[in-house]
């Protein structure tokens, strides 16, 4: 069976198992009464009706109670049972554990301030001839409390509490009371201990150390209202005066001292405090840093303390992964976390994509995997890093990296000649400047100055292409480029954001200030923004838009005229080569899904030296992008909280602009049709996908799997480069429009770890 059988034969188990997903529980056939139930009867359902409103979703209700009904995997096997091996399965039904139920959900919705709910099951519905009961509860909320006012006064006092604070922090106050207050919320017991933390926790932060809060509700159960009085006792208005070190051994107090971001004299704030203690994680020192204010009198000095426990100064690390483009990966490291003092980092680290195996049909199903139309990818690198955390202040840092490195760049030729075909060279440094202005909000500056070779192929020497050889001597060049990046915005968690935006601007410069082979601006920004519809769905956006601009001689060789000699091609050629990893490309699991990594968009076919089909297709890269994707994450019922699932749509629009960037047809492995021209699409195009997932959370983020479709396919998309390869270059060739086409190439499974974006 061939690979694209084995996709075409899971399309019918997959609709299938989505039909028996949406399908869900059969309908009840046979009404009894309630009474009948007897110790045999199994639960086949638990829904909720709400009589007046709807205030908990009702996934957050079924926590709440002990009748459990099946789950979504338990569903799916029953749909299923008629397989050999497969049996129904139903949770018992218990009476008793039934009524519970109700006072449960009575006293969670008492909590949640509903004073008087009215909570039954009568529509519940038996069906005899099964024997199962599918559990209706119909809930009734009533009205809710409401905080009708807030008062705070002085604890000892008793005056309003406004009046006894110092004049200069009267307008915070203020301020802070009309955004916390929550006067018009539900009143719970929570809501009021909340308010009183926030009270005591903006008091810490304004000097207040020894803050202390305590509050009282009188509730109007005729009116449904709560009044709430907080008593507040401020203390004294403190400084730092001692800030104590524990448990540092080989790690100096004062670089301990020097990242906190205060010193002994600064007005108290617990915000510093706690900012102190993260900027002492990221420091990557030390396994266990804790930050407290230990017992002491409550006057005007306030003593602070750090106890921290340190990592293994020395540690080894690696990882195996695997990538449809560049195949089985390793990456491992050498660190020493406290190298010659002063808390700088020294890394040692290799890395080898081996490009095996080679994503043959027979290793995956080839809308599962790179496939041959794919080029192949290696590299081979190593690196050393040196970075100091602490540059004239505690926000700046900075790091050397000399590195060397050879591959096989997919967008050159492979070279046969050289080990595992791999064609450019380089070497170089890498210096960075990074500013964090805010938790988690960066700015870097970074320069790349290295030395490429790139081992060009001399053509195959086909009398019928006379310029094969058009590429001639090997390209060697500096490259120096200047990036300047950045993130920016408001979001509840920058790692896991649910909620505003994020912002990522990037700005490079080549040739600039020093001699290089690319002379280039190119500008870009990502802007991405998260909205909670409700407290299990979330919608997600993300808008891009980048553009190059090259200039010099750069602008004079990506630009040919209409009858370029053959001097002129290949120092066209030479010029893509060198700005391959400097255009825009599309595609992947985290840009338009339903293409492969960079295959999105304008293509030409090649042969290929190392893949066993000999053929694949060449990515021509892009000038400018414009890409927008939207995404609607939801909870997958009866999976758990860490299971998500998601609807998305991608979209891009890539163009070459004024630049020449299709190879011309006597470059190096590849193939023209009758015409003269190379075989190949657009290199501006608008391209759309669609599709489905599932999300699983884990401790080191987001396990994805994507189910995408391609909504605006090329002429070469829906075409497997083994197959329009020997079609096109046969003696008789094929016109590309009479290949056949496959349906199943629409399709793309993408994996991933982390969010999509």
């Amino acid at each position: 069976m061939t690979a694209s059988d084995t996709g075409r034969s899971l399309v019918p188990l997959l609709l299938l198992l989505l039909s028996a997903l949406a399908a869900g529980p059969p309908r009840t056939l046979a009404q009894a009464p309630l009474r009948a139930a007897d110790v045999n009867t199994s639960v086949e359902e638990i829904s909720f009706q709400f009589a007046d409103q709807q205030t908990f979703d009702p996934e957050r209700l079924r926590e709440q109670i002990g009748t459990m009904a099946p789950g979504t995997l338990t569903r799916l096997r029953n749909r299923l049972s008629f397989l050999p091996g497969l049996q129904t399965r139903y949770p018992p039904f218990d009476p008793v554990v039934l009524q519970k139920d109700v006072v449960r959900l009575r006293q969670f919705y008492q909590q949640n301030g509903f004073p008087s709910p009215d909570i039954d099951y009568p529509a519940s519905q038996l069906d005899s001839s099964r024997n199962r009961i599918h559990v209706i509860f119909t809930v009734r909320e009533g009205p809710s409390l409401q905080i009708r006012d807030t008062e705070f006064l002085e604890a000892t006092s008793r005056v309003p509490f406004e009046t006894t604070l110092p004049k200069d922090l009267r307008g915070d106050w203020v301020a802070f009371r009309r955004d916390e207050a929550g006067i018009g919320g539900r009143y719970t017991d929570f809501e009021r201990t909340q308010i009183e933390d926030e009270v005591q926790g903006w008091l810490r932060n304004h000097g207040f150390a020894f803050a202390r809060v305590q509050s009282s509700a009188s509730v109007d159960t005729t009116e449904y209202a709560a009044d709430l009085r907080f008593s507040v006792d401020p203390g004294p208005r403190a400084v730092f005066s001692d800030i104590q070190v524990a448990g540092n051994e080989s790690v100096d107090r004062s670089i301990i001292l020097r990242e906190l971001p205060f010193s002994v004299g600064d007005r108290f704030s617990a915000d510093a405090v706690t900012e102190g203690q993260q900027k002492l994680f990221d420091l990557n020192l030390f396994r266990v840093a804790l930050a407290d204010v230990p017992g002491q009198p409550r006057d005007s000095t306030a003593t602070v303390r750090y106890r921290v426990r340190e990592r293994e100064l020395r540690s080894y690390s690696g990882e195996v992964g695997y990538d449809t483009r560049s195949g089985v990966t390793a990456e491992g490291s050498w660190r020493h976390r406290n190298f010659f003092g002063n808390a700088r980092t020294f890394l040692a680290s290799l890395t080898a994509e081996t490009g095996y195996p080679e994503n043959v049909p027979e290793f995956l199903p080839s809308f599962l995997a790179r496939s041959s139309s794919q080029e192949l990818s290696r590299r081979f690198r190593a690196s050393v890093t040196l970075r100091q955390p602490f540059l004239f202040s505690e926000d700046l840092s900075g790091s050397l990296s000399p590195f060397v490195q050879e591959r096989l760049n997919p967008a050159l030729a492979p070279n046969p000649s050289r080990p595992l075909d791999l064609n450019e060279r380089q070497f170089g440094l890498e210096s960075t400047l990074v500013y964090d202005f805010l938790p988690y909000r960066t700015l870097s500056f970074q320069h790349s100055v290295s030395r490429t070779q790139q081992f060009l192929v001399t053509g195959t020497g086909d009398p019928e292409r006379p310029n094969a050889a058009l590429t001639g001597e090997d390209d060697l060049f500096n490259k120096s480029i200047f990036t300047l990046n950045g993130t920016f915005g408001d979001a509840d968690d920058f790692l896991n954001p649910t909620k505003g935006y994020i912002v990522r601007p990037t700005v490079q410069l080549g040739g600039v200030f020093l001699r290089s082979g690319v002379e280039f601006a190119q500008v870009s920004t990502e802007l991405s923004g998260y909205l909670p519809v409700s407290s299990y769905v979330e919608l997600a956006g993300r808008v891009f838009v980048g553009a190059t601009w090259p200039f010099g001689e750069s602008l004079d060789n990506l630009t040919v005229p209409d009858t370029p000699s053959d001097t002129e091609q290949r120092e066209n050629l030479i010029y893509q080569n060198r700005f391959s990893d400097n255009f825009f490309y599309a595609g992947g699991g985290s840009d338009v899904r339903g293409w492969s990594s960079r295959l999105a968009g304008g293509k030409v076919l090649r042969e290929s030296s190392v893949l066993r089909e000999g053929f694949a297709y060449r990515p021509i890269g892009a000038q400018s992008k414009v890409g927008v994707s939207l995404e609607a994450r939801f909870p997958l019922p009866g999976l758990g909280a860490n299971w998500r699932t998601a609807a998305f749509l991608d979209g891009a629009y890539v163009t070459s602009g004024s630049l020449d960037l299709t190879p011309p047809p006597s470059a190096p492995s590849i193939i023209s049709g009758p015409d003269g021209t190379p075989i190949g699409t657009d290199p501006s195009q608008v391209l759309v996908g669609t599709g489905a997932g599932l999300r699983y959370e884990t401790s080191f983020g987001f396990l994805r799997i994507d189910l995408a479709y391609k909504l605006t396919p090329d002429a070469l998309d829906l075409r497997a480069a083994e197959d329009v390869g020997p079609a096109v270059t046969a003696e008789d060739p094929t016109p590309l429009s009479e290949i056949d086409t496959r349906s199943l190439r629409r399709f793309r499974v993408h994996f991933g770890i982390g969010r999509s974006f």
